[in-house]
């Protein structure tokens, strides 16, 4: 029995009947549309995270004081002037964190504690606070320490407050209201609380108890152009306190590169598995169904014998019908996926990413899953007697 002999005998049996053998081969099937599809869907979607990165972790650095008793001085023009000065800096700026304070709707009523931040112009426009209704503070409220605020949707919604103009009472000082905000590109944290200019902030830490200065949480808030967070975040320390840049603690975010390496990493791990456990199942069905087919051949395998088949032949044959089998589930798995790919893509209106060297490695594996499911069949195949098979 030649190659091409053998690889007709055995598409021919498979092909005899080819809607039982697509159902044998849906573990293969599976197994190829589990690797295709769940690897170019990543691919796909690793395309993308330039565009779709999380801009907000991307592009933002953040500095504090090692210790609460380091010198603000980090935190003074000179020093933030420095920083602005390196390139990749678009916004830096000064924050106050106060912590909770009693904020109330007017003088006497009653009161609710919310974070409060004072923020300079350079960290305001760092936060990038998207305002419902009114205006943000400038440089002209900063330098005269005015008593303004904004007020986050949740913090508004609470007090009552729907309009700009409105007074709002912290430590029974007025402050009122320039806008109120809904979302922030950067520091999540200033959604639960109010913004007021960082000078007013210090007049108010001074005034309001006596060692507050232990509990002001500072900070400086840096944003960057893309891919120039990592670059900032290694020369921020140096630029605001040359002298002793180890006092200082700098949050930058990890490299997208690198970030995205990892996730790719741990996808296509998955895919690897899932796709593992499908072929194991498809080998688990066309073995049962080979077994099952050499019990109802029985007299074809005797006569093969009879006419001058060897016991490898007959081997070769089995094993050529689940090698076929698996192949083909191989091939409609791959078909399947990539036209799983292509939808998800049309829908997203992103750009597919289809590498074929997965499609070919996964019908190589449903191949090699369906020649392995064949073997056990095969070699009970072998040991049936040509006489005693005629005989049935």
């Amino acid at each position: 029995m030649g190659l091409i002999d053998w690889a007709r005998e055995a598409t021919l049996s498979v092909m005899r009947h080819p809607g039982r053998a697509l159902m044998t081969a849906v573990g293969t099937v599976l197994g190829a549309v589990a690797f295709v599809a769940t690897l170019g869907i990543s691919s796909t979607i690793s395309q993308q995270v330039s565009s779709s990165f999380d801009i907000r972790r991307a592009t933002e650095v953040v500095v504090s004081p090692q210790s609460k008793g380091l010198d603000i001085r980090w935190q003074d023009a000179e020093s933030l002037t420095r920083l602005r000065g390196l390139n990749g800096v678009v916004d830096a700026g000064s924050r106050i964190s106060l912590g909770e304070q009693p904020i109330a709707r007017g003088l006497g009523a009653p009161t609710s504690p919310f974070a409060v931040f004072g923020v300079d112009p350079g960290a305001l426009a760092a936060i990038e606070p998207r305002l419902t209704v009114g205006r943000s503070f400038d440089a002209f409220h900063e330098s005269r320490g005015a008593n303004v605020v904004l007020l986050s949707q949740p913090v508004a919604d609470s007090l009552g407050i729907t309009r700009v103009g409105a007074a709002v009472f912290i430590h029974d000082r007025a402050f009122t209201v320039m806008g109120i905000f809904y979302d922030v590109g950067r520091r999540q944290d200033s959604l639960t609380g109010a913004l007021m200019p960082a000078s007013t902030a210090e007049i108010l830490l001074e005034s309001y108890r006596q060692g507050a200065e232990e509990d002001a949480n500072r900070e400086v808030l840096i944003r960057t152009s893309p891919g120039a967070a990592q670059l900032i975040g290694s020369q921020a320390a140096t630029a605001l306190h040359p002298e002793s840049p180890q006092d200082l603690r700098v949050v930058a975010p990890p490299d997208p590169r690198q970030l995205r390496r990892e996730v790719e990493g741990n996808v296509a791990l998955s895919t690897v598995l899932l796709s593992i456990v499908a072929l194991a199942v498809g080998a688990v069905t066309i073995a049962n169904a080979a077994a099952a087919s050499v019990t109802t051949r029985v007299a074809e395998i005797g006569l093969r014998r009879a006419l001058g088949a060897r016991p490898s032949h007959i081997f070769a044959q089995l094993v050529g019908e689940t090698t076929v089998l698996g192949t083909i589930g191989g091939a409609v798995g791959v078909l399947i996926g990539v036209a799983t790919v292509a939808t998800v893509s049309i829908v997203n209106r992103w750009s597919p990413v289809l590498d074929m060297r997965a499609a070919m490695i996964a019908v190589a594996a449903s191949a090699a899953t369906g020649l392995v499911a064949g073997l056990w069949p095969a070699a009970r195949a072998i040991r049936i007697q040509p006489v005693s098979a005629l005989q049935r």
